[in-house]
């Protein structure tokens, strides 16, 4: 019945909703992530070499170490590939790797609020049926 097949589409529409809400979350952490090497990379201009830095093992634990170089630093080009850097050209990535999650993030917003309102006509022409078949 009609009302069948639209119970079922409201169901698949609610369930891609909650991947793309799980897919938004995951996005949003990793804009904050890239965020925070920008502030890092920013932050790295003004230290000096020879200075005494913090370094994150993992877990909020920090080892004391030795600044040896401030103007260069190694980013994951993919799987085990690394490469070295200047400050600028890190910042640059990192804007851009920024400006790309943003982007996603508000396609999967917009993408979302147009499935919320698919959702909500399918409830209405359902609780418009029940009505029908009451009268």
């Amino acid at each position: 019945s009609m009302d069948r097949e639209m119970m079922q589409q409201y169901q698949q529409l609610q369930q891609q909703m909650e991947e793309m809400q799980e897919q938004l979350e995951q996005i949003k952490e990793r804009a904050e992530e890239v965020e925070q090497a920008v502030e890092g990379v920013e932050e790295l201009e003004s230290v000096e070499e020879g200075s005494e830095v913090l370094v994150p093992i993992g877990a909020g634990v920090y080892a004391f170490a030795e600044l040896k170089d401030s103007e260069t630093v190694v980013t994951n080009v993919g799987g085990e590939a690394f490469e070295e850097r200047d400050l600028d050209s890190a910042r640059e990535l990192l804007e851009d790797q920024e400006t790309q999650l943003r982007d996603t993030e508000q396609q999967l917003e917009e993408d979302m609020e147009e499935m919320q309102q698919q959702l909500q006509q399918i409830q209405m022409q359902i609780q418009q049926q029940q009505q029908q078949g009451e009268q």
